[in-house]
């Protein structure tokens, strides 16, 4: 009885995170409400209170979760591709999460709006910023890339120029071109990497 009461609180958490990251992902902080996620997610507010005491737990933990489990997580992971095609492969997958995962999309807004969430949010890039900057150093070890770069800096750079991809992307078209728009961002970023034969990661 225990298991099975346990089972269906487990059940009702997620049923709640779910219907928060949907409404969270199109509406932002400010214009979800417990209300509104309890409507959602058919439950009661006391319910969802019972699991989360404000609405500012919700968002850390959906932040929390998709830091964790995506591919900009704040950690460096290990890759069954090095280099260069690592940098590649992982900036369309991050692409594609934006655009198709509700939890990264709902994610990425409330980072975006930190300042209006009453709780410290995990910073983020930084971890995506290190795993770029070093597999750009194994590009450059492998002659892929121009000698003498500056991987730290040109992985900076690379993460900002498809945050504004994506956050144009979003604002024009609700992402629907964004893979498209990181082909043609890739091929532009790899020239300026000075990549040895681009049209091999394309």
């Amino acid at each position: 009885m225990v298991v099975r009461s346990d089972a269906r609180s487990v059940e009702t958490r997620e049923r709640i995170l779910a219907a928060a990251a949907i409404e969270l992902a199109d509406r932002g902080y400010a214009g979800t409400s417990i209300a509104l996620i309890a409507e959602k997610s058919a439950t009661g507010k006391g319910l969802v209170q019972y699991h989360f005491k404000a609405k500012s737990d919700i968002a850390l933990v959906i932040v929390r979760s998709a830091f964790s489990q995506a591919p900009f997580a704040n950690v460096l992971g290990v890759d069954t591709v090095h280099g260069l095609e690592a940098v590649v492969a992982s900036i369309r997958s991050v692409a594609g999460a934006f655009r198709d995962d509700v939890q990264v999309r709902a994610a990425v807004r409330l980072m975006r709006e930190y300042h209006l969430i009453p709780v410290t949010l995990p910073t983020p890039y930084v971890g995506w910023i290190a795993r770029i900057g070093a597999l750009l150093r194994e590009a450059e070890a492998a002659g892929d890339v121009r000698q003498g770069l500056d991987a730290d800096r040109e992985a900076w750079h690379l993460v900002g120029y498809f945050y504004g991809v994506q956050e144009i992307s979003n604002r024009l078209s609700a992402r629907e071109d964004l893979p498209e728009r990181i082909e043609e961002m890739l091929a532009r970023a790899l020239v300026t990497l000075g990549t040895v034969a681009p049209e091999r990661y394309l």
